[in-house]
C-alpha cells in the first residue's frame, strides 16, 4: 500500500476543512433565507408541526415562508381559552388546536385525539385587570372592563397589539359577528357603534339614539353585521335593525317580528333551563342567523368526580347541552324560520363572545350541518368554580350531541372562544 505524501495529506485535510466550512456557511445562508430548500423536504418538515405552531418559523428560508403561507391561508378554528392570572407565568391563557375533525368515535385508537397547545403570545402584562369578551374576524381577542375607556385587541400568535377607544358613557361593551371588527358601545341613551372592515387601521363610528320601550331601554345581548346594517337583538328577544348606509340621523328600527322568546320560539320542553337561554347571532351569505342551545337543568350539587360533592352552595348548578336550535330571519315573511339542516356546506362555532358559520370546503377537517361549541356543565357563581371548559359538536342531521370533551380541569372559573387564527 502506498503511503500518502505530505503534499497528498495537506491537499485532503485543506479539502475537508473547506468542506466542513462550506457547510457552516451553507447553513447561515439558510438561516439568513438565501438558500431554498428542496419544496419535498420543506413539506416533509412542516407537515408534523401545527400550522400556527409553525408561523414562526417563516423566516427560515423562502420555501418554508411559501408552505407555511399556504397552510395558513385557509385558517382553521381554534380555541382560547383564559385562565386565571398565574403568577407563574408572563402569558394570560392559552390557544388550543382541538381536533375539528374528530366524529367521537372512541373506538379508533381506544382514546380522542389530545388537543395541541400552540404557545400564545397574550401577556399578562396587557390584560390585567381585564377580560376576554370575545374574538373578532380579524383573529384578534377582545379584552376589556366595565370601568376600562379602551378596548384592547390582541392577535394572540402575532403578539400584535392595538388599543382603541370605547366611548363613555356607556353599560357595556357587545362585539357585533359578522363582517369586518365591529363593536357597540352601549348606553343609557345612546350607542355608539364602531366598526372597521378590510383588515385596515381606521375605524368608523356612528352615534344613535337608544331605543326605549316604556321609558326602559333593554339590555343588549347579541349583534350582528350583514349588508351594512347593525343587527341586534335585545334581551327581550326582539330585533332592531341600525342601517349607518342610510341618510343621516341614524336611527335603531326594531322589526316587526315576533320574539325569539316567546310563541312558536319560545322553548317547550320542561325539562330545560328556564328562563330561556340567550342565543348567538351569526351572519352566513348576507343573512342572518339566531342560533340557541337547548340546556337540561338540574339541581343537584355533585361534580364530575362518581358522586364528588362538586360545590355546598346552592347557586351551583349542573346543565347539560341536549341540542341546539338554528332559525334565519326572514326579511319577506318578517318572521324567525326554523332551519333543520345548513344550506350548502356550512358548519357553525358558537361560543360566549365569538360565534361564526364557515365553509366546510374552504376549512379542513370541518363536517357539514355541524355545530361546535365550547362550555361547562357545572358552575357556581358564588366560589367562581366550575367543572372545566369543555368542546363539543352537535349534528343537526342526527339531531343528537356527538361528543363532549374536556380542554381545562376543574378549578377557577375560566373562559373558552372559538377564533379564527390570523398571522397578517
Amino acid at each position: 500500500m502506498m503511503t500518502p505524501t505530505k503534499d497528498e495529506v495537506g491537499a485532503t485535510l485543506s479539502s475537508s476543512t473547506d468542506a466542513d466550512g462550506a457547510s457552516r456557511s451553507k447553513a447561515r445562508d439558510v438561516a439568513r433565507g438565501a438558500v431554498e430548500l428542496p419544496l419535498h423536504l420543506t413539506e416533509k418538515i412542516l407537515c408534523c408541526i401545527n400550522p400556527l405552531a409553525s408561523a414562526r418559523l417563516a423566516t427560515v428560508c423562502k420555501s418554508w415562508a411559501a408552505t407555511i403561507s399556504e397552510r395558513l391561508a385557509r385558517p382553521v378554528p381554534h380555541l382560547f381559552v383564559y385562565l386565571p392570572a398565574d403568577n407563574k407565568s408572563d402569558r394570560r391563557g392559552r390557544v388550543v388546536s382541538v381536533p375539528i375533525a374528530y366524529d367521537g368515535d372512541d373506538d379508533v385508537g381506544g382514546a380522542p385525539p389530545v388537543p395541541a397547545v400552540i404557545p400564545n403570545r397574550v401577556l399578562l402584562a396587557d390584560t390585567n385587570g381585564l377580560a376576554c369578551i370575545g374574538a373578532m374576524p380579524s383573529g384578534h381577542l377582545a379584552f376589556a372592563s366595565w370601568w376600562s375607556k379602551i378596548l384592547v385587541l390582541i392577535n394572540p400568535i402575532t403578539g400584535a397589539r392595538q388599543s382603541v377607544q370605547a366611548e363613555e358613557p356607556r353599560r357595556s361593551l357587545v362585539l357585533a359577528a359578522g363582517g369586518g371588527d365591529s363593536f357597540i358601545s352601549v348606553g343609557t341613551d345612546e350607542h355608539i357603534l364602531s366598526r372597521r372592515a378590510g383588515g385596515g387601521e381606521e375605524w368608523s363610528r356612528w352615534t344613535v339614539p337608544a331605543a326605549a320601550a316604556h321609558g326602559i331601554v333593554n339590555i343588549i345581548s347579541a349583534a350582528v353585521c350583514s349588508g351594512g346594517c347593525f343587527y341586534i337583538l335585545d334581551d327581550d328577544g326582539y330585533v332592531s335593525v341600525i342601517d349607518v348606509a342610510g341618510p343621516p340621523p341614524l336611527r335603531m328600527e326594531k322589526l316587526p317580528v315576533a320574539s325569539l322568546f316567546d310563541g312558536d320560539h319560545a322553548v317547550a320542553s320542561p325539562a330545560v333551563l328556564k328562563p330561556p337561554t340567550k342565543g348567538h347571532l351569526l351572519e352566513s351569505d348576507g343573512e342572518v342567523l339566531f342560533v340557541r342551545p337547548v340546556l337540561a337543568f338540574k339541581d343537584e350539587l355533585f361534580g364530575a368526580g362518581g358522586g364528588t360533592t362538586f360545590c355546598n352552595h346552592d347557586a351551583a348548578v349542573f346543565l347539560a347541552v341536549l341540542g341546539f336550535e338554528v332559525y334565519r330571519l326572514d326579511m319577506k315573511d318578517r318572521r324567525w324560520a326554523k332551519m333543520e339542516k345548513l344550506p350548502g356546506d356550512r358548519a357553525i362555532f358558537v361560543s360566549p363572545g365569538s360565534s361564526f358559520v364557515v365553509r366546510t370546503s374552504e376549512t379542513v377537517g370541518c363536517r357539514s350541518n355541524w355545530i361546535y361549541f365550547v362550555g361547562n356543565k357545572w358552575y357556581c357563581s358564588l366560589c367562581n368554580r366550575d367543572a372545566g371548559k369543555a368542546w363539543g359538536v352537535y349534528s343537526m342531521e342526527d339531531r343528537e350531541v356527538l361528543f363532549e370533551h374536556a380542554v381545562t380541569e376543574p378549578g377557577p372559573c375560566s373562559a373558552a372562544t372559538w377564533f379564527l387564527p390570523r398571522v397578517v
